[in-house]
């Protein structure tokens, strides 16, 4: 078993000896020979034996494992691997059947948790809610990981050597679109396995939330809630995972663009900036590109003659539209606000058709905009309306045919049946 606190001591301890050797892990096992000579070029005043103790205290440790069936050759631990990894910000692309799988799994929860709430379990209950939300949240890290993982795959295949050819040099972006993109495609549609296991798991929570106030509770409101939010952020998370992955890999896989140094360097500082941040980059290495300011003002005459239109500036006059005038003889025009439109009507009460009364006051009105005030007008709480029969209303540019109204005044109205009243009484 591993000791936490002296593997943490050992790592915090040595760590510029382990950080250059994890990228040789990356790619393989490196055997006894070639770990001296890496720890002999990072230490250049060690002895050998200096060298052979600090050997001997990983592998005590289990930081070193020797390989199966090759016991001169060694391997970081997998464990130390991924926090070490997980410290340098550096993501392994899983697989997409991973997700589904784990879909699989949240789809068996829900189904437990439907049983235990039939037979009204409390206990077992909650446990299979910590179940559900504990995997919603593996597919909430995983996502995170895989969408790290494909910056980084991308990354490397802008910075990758431009001598080599192109299908080479994209062979990781072609691979990575082919085994988990296109997956997670087809995963993520409207209509994929993600959409229907969440849609089953959401509805299995909302249906408990609901019977638990019709048959009493036996977990509290707030962790079906946490549930399915995070459910529905774990949905959001896969969209805009896939979004980014074809943001980041399709340009490259549809054209392979040509990339010169400038490009090549760009993409190596930004992934330096994103692992250990912008002091990471030497600050000789980021040159700040200025444009050069003008100072030329021209010649003489040019100065001059410019000197002399700003003095002598005058700005035009400006023309505004004068106010419309009605003249002698002819009608108003008709109002076109509501108050003022109502207040008209109000003082031609009683009015025996409306539509009539809308002509005479603008025979030239278009018949969309008489139709506007018809509808206004008859809708009016200060006026009582009465239908008439059906009859054909000529606009200016329409054959109208509709049943108009006959106006009253709504308080007139009151008035009247008050005095009715006493008289029946």
């Amino acid at each position: 078993m591993i000791e936490p606190k002296r593997v943490l001591r050992a790592l915090a301890e040595h760590w510029a000896l382990l950080e250059p050797l994890c990228e040789h892990f990356d790619q393989g096992t490196l055997s006894l020979n070639e770990l001296r000579t890496q720890l002999a070029a990072q230490q250049l005043d060690s002895t050998p034996q200096d060298i052979t103790s600090l050997l001997d205290v990983w592998i005590r440790l289990d930081i070193l494992v020797p390989v199966a069936k090759s016991p001169n050759r060694f391997e970081l631990n997998a464990q130390i691997h991924d926090f070490l990894a997980y410290l340098r910000r550096e993501h392994r692309l899983g697989l997409c059947l991973e997700i589904e799988a784990y879909l699989r799994h949240l789809e068996r929860l829900a189904g437990y948790i439907q049983d235990a709430f039939d037979i009204r379990d409390g206990n077992d209950l909650a446990r299979q809610l910590r179940l559900l939300d504990m995997r919603v949240r593996d597919v909430l890290k995983k996502l995170d990981n895989d969408e790290q993982a494909l910056v980084a795959v991308a990354e490397r295949a802008k910075t990758s050597d431009r001598q080599i050819p192109l299908r080479q040099r994209y062979a990781e972006v072609l691979a990575t679109w082919d085994e988990y993109v296109e997956p997670m495609i087809d995963l993520v549609n409207a209509d994929g396995a993600f959409e229907q296991g969440v849609r089953k798991v959401e509805t299995v929570l909302l249906k408990m939330l609901s019977e638990q106030q019709r048959l009493g509770h036996l977990v509290d409101d707030d962790m079906l809630l946490r549930t399915h939010a995070r459910i529905l952020e774990m949905q959001t998370s896969a969209q805009l995972t896939l979004r980014h992955a074809r943001e980041l890999l399709l340009p490259l896989r549809e054209e392979a663009r040509r990339h010169n140094a400038v490009t090549r360097g760009a993409a190596l500082a930004l992934a330096a900036i994103r692992r250990k941040g912008i002091d990471a980059v030497p600050q000789a290495a980021m040159p700040l590109f200025t444009r050069p300011q003008s100072t030329f003002l021209g010649s003489a005459s040019q100065v001059e003659a410019y000197v002399y239109a700003l003095a002598r500036f005058e700005p035009k006059p400006a023309r505004f539209p004068k106010a419309h005038k009605t003249q002698k003889g002819e009608a108003p025009r008709a109002p076109r606000t509501v108050r003022e439109m109502v207040d008209r009507c109000e003082e031609s009460l009683p009015m025996p058709d409306l539509m009539t009364w809308l002509l005479e006051q603008e025979p030239d009105g278009a018949t969309d905009e008489l139709l506007y005030w018809f509808s206004r007008l008859s809708r009016e709480k200060r006026f009582k309306r009465e239908r008439l029969e059906r009859r054909e209303y000529h606009t200016h540019e329409h054959q109208v045919s509709l049943r108009s109204f006959a106006l009253l005044s709504a308080g007139d109205t009151a008035a009247e049946d008050s005095a009715s009243i006493p008289n029946a009484s």
